[in-house]
C-alpha cells in the first residue's frame, strides 16, 4: 500500500474540512469553496469519506479536496493531510525494494528490461481505466441531496486521483519512480484487470473502452 492510499484510509475528511474553515452545518453541508453561490450545495458524506458539490459538479475524496483547495497534486495533498491529521505516515520510506537498490544491483538489470516491456501496455490500460472512471462519475453523479450514491460513482471518486497519480509517474516520473512503481505497486494493475474481467459478467460497459488483447497482454506481463 502506498502513502496516498494509507492517507486516504486513515484521514477523516470532516477534520480536514474543518481545518480549511469550511463551515459545515449539522447536515455536513456548506457554501461551496469552488464557485460563487448563496445557498449551500457542497456536501460531505462522513460514512463514505467523499465530497460533492451539487452546484458546480465537482466531487471526490479527501485527497482531491485538498488538491482542489491548494492547487497541488495528489502526492503533495496527501503529505498535507498527513500533517493536518497527525497520521504519522513516513513519506520517505518504502516497504519493499527502493529504486536505488534496484538500480545499483546488477542482478536486477532484468527487472528494468521487464519494466520497459510492461510500461507501454500498463500506461494505456491506466488511461483507459481513467476514462471509464470519468464516465462513471458523469453518468452516476447524484442530482439530489437525498439521492443514494451509486457504487460506481463512489468508486470513480475513490479511484480517480490514484490513477491520475500513477499516470503522472509514467509521464513525468524519473526512472527511479517508474522502477519503484513496477516493484511495489504493480499489484494494483492486477486489481484493475480483475475488476474489468469480473464486470464483464454483469455489465458489458466495463469493457467498452478496453482492448481484451491489451488486458490479457498486460496481465501476462504483470504476473511474470
Amino acid at each position: 500500500m502506498n502513502e496516498i492510499q494509507r492517507v486516504k484510509e486513515s484521514a477523516d475528511i470532516l477534520k480536514v474540512a474543518q481545518y480549511f474553515h469550511l463551515n459545515l452545518n449539522k447536515s455536513n453541508k456548506c457554501i461551496c469553496p469552488f464557485h460563487l453561490e448563496k445557498n449551500p450545495s457542497f456536501s460531505i458524506s462522513e460514512k463514505k469519506q467523499i465530497w460533492k458539490c451539487f452546484g458546480c459538479g465537482k466531487g471526490g475524496d479527501v485527497i482531491s479536496l485538498v488538491s482542489e483547495l491548494l492547487h497541488i497534486n495528489a502526492y503533495e495533498a496527501a503529505k498535507q493531510i498527513n500533517s493536518i491529521c497527525n497520521l504519522g505516515i513516513n513519506f520517505n520510506s518504502t516497504s519493499k525494494l527502493t529504486a536505488r537498490e534496484i538500480r545499483t544491483n546488477k542482478s536486477n538489470q532484468s527487472l528494468i528490461n521487464q519494466f520497459m516491456k510492461w510500461e507501454l501496455n500498463t500506461f494505456k490500460l491506466l488511461c483507459d481505466y481513467l476514462h471509464i472512471l470519468e464516465q462513471w462519475e458523469e453518468k452516476y453523479r447524484p442530482t439530489k441531496y437525498d439521492e443514494e450514491f451509486n457504487e460506481l460513482y463512489i468508486k470513480a471518486l475513490q479511484e480517480k486521483d490514484k490513477v491520475l497519480y500513477y499516470t503522472d509517474i509514467f509521464i513525468y516520473g524519473t526512472d527511479d519512480d517508474k522502477i519503484w512503481f513496477y516493484t511495489n505497486e504493480k499489484n494494483y494493475i492486477n486489481q484493475i484487470i480483475f475488476t474489468i474481467k469480473k464486470g464483464e459478467k454483469n455489465n458489458k460497459t466495463y469493457l467498452k473502452h478496453f482492448s481484451i488483447q491489451r488486458i490479457n497482454r498486460t496481465l501476462a506481463e504483470t504476473l511474470k
